[in-house]
């Protein structure tokens, strides 16, 4: 995967018709995602005596239907994306309105159909609510493109991706990888830079003591590996003519900001800071710093070393993290709003495979290398 590839787009509008393999994948993922969020926990189902969505509920939540607008609004904007072409003359405004109805109907489908599968389920309600709110948002985000200035914006955004990060085809994978761990980020009970789910953090022995020596060094070593790891497949996805340990930085600056804004925002007041401990401070500095050392070899020995150091930091974590049952972390977040198992289930299991993914990226960028291909 050499870096030799072709120069980023000088144009805001260039290439708005070219939709990668990789945003096609995101596409799939987000509206897998949708999908685990609407059917999770999959089990109970049953004949239901009657689809209840079809009428008008008794209950109705700002909360929620402001929810179901914003998850469905990176679902239209995608499917808007890959529909968009550079406009015939005169023809600018048909397109946007074949685009917009088309978007619309694939979004109201999805929702219909969630709605619908959700009548089977005892433990979710469905309701002709969620279908009008979740095709608003497909609207909101395939009208936030389909006008001239929605087209200009995304160009923009282009020429940031190809000023900052690799022109690499492979990339566009690496910053989808890249989403799935800033969405892994947004669970406050996932340790920052471990594998696994905490428990009650006041039943373990490293809350009782978490400077006693067995259980600080393998807490400590994992999170440095995984700390290293991350930076070092971080540092496939950037754009080599910049300084790459500042933006390395900057991406676990805001990882850190996002673990602890929504450990503030969920967590119950005990538990808001139990996952930065003195392991972890630890383990970020070391890590950090063993990353400054590696970043001076090429591209594909750095492939080579985050393959080996994200695998073995996965593993450190799952035999050092502390685990918990499912129904037992639920009870430590102060969340008054619904959704909160879909939220942690998927949060939770993006994080677990997150690992796995990144060291197949890895794998693949320095075999690619090795065999001398192209981007």
């Amino acid at each position: 995967m050499p870096h030799s590839a072709a120069a980023a787009p000088d144009s805001p509008t260039v290439r708005l018709g070219v939709i990668s393999r990789a945003g096609r994948g995101a596409l799939l993922v987000y509206t897998g995602a949708i999908i685990y969020a609407s059917l999770s926990p999959f089990f109970g189902w049953r004949i239901p005596e009657g689809f209840l969505f079809l009428t008008w509920p008794r209950y109705f939540s700002t909360f929620d239907a402001a929810l179901n607008v914003l998850a469905y609004v990176p679902l239209g904007g995608m499917l808007a994306a890959m529909q968009l072409r550079q406009p015939q003359p005169g023809r600018e405004g048909r397109m946007a309105l074949d685009i917009l109805l088309r978007t619309i109907a694939a979004g109201g489908a999805l929702s219909l159909a969630m709605e619908a599968l959700q009548a089977f389920l005892p433990v979710r309600v469905s309701s002709i609510v969620d279908v009008l709110t979740n095709t608003t948002g497909t609207a909101l985000g395939a009208l936030a493109l389909v006008n001239r200035w929605g087209r200009a914006r995304l160009g923009q955004v282009l020429v940031w991706r190809h000023r900052h990060f690799s022109p690499a085809s492979a990339t566009g994978w690496g910053l989808l990888l890249l989403g799935a761990w800033f969405f892994g980020q947004l669970n406050p009970l996932i340790p920052f830079f471990e594998a696994g789910h905490i428990g009650n953090p006041f039943d373990t022995a490293a809350a009782a003591n978490p400077y006693e020596p067995m259980v600080l060094l393998p807490q400590a070593v994992g999170i440095t590996l995984n700390v290293c790891g991350f930076a070092l497949f971080l540092s496939l996805l950037l754009n080599p003519a910049r300084p790459m340990l500042p933006r390395v930085l900057l991406v676990l600056v805001l990882g850190f900001v996002t673990k602890f804004a929504m450990a503030s925002l969920m967590l119950k007041a005990p538990q808001m800071v139990e996952w930065m401990g003195p392991a972890t401070i630890i383990g970020l500095s070391a890590g950090i710093l063993l990353f400054a050392w590696l970043s001076r070899i090429g591209l594909r020995w750095r492939a080579f070393c985050a393959t080996l150091i994200i695998f073995a930091g996965g593993l450190m974590a799952k035999i050092t993290s502390v685990y918990g049952a499912f129904d037992e972390t639920l009870r430590l977040f102060s969340w008054p709003h619904g959704h909160l198992a879909s939220f942690a289930g998927l949060t939770r299991w993006m994080h677990e495979s997150w690992p796995l993914l990144a060291v197949l990226f890895s794998a693949w960028i320095f075999i690619r290398w090795q065999q001398g291909e192209g981007d």
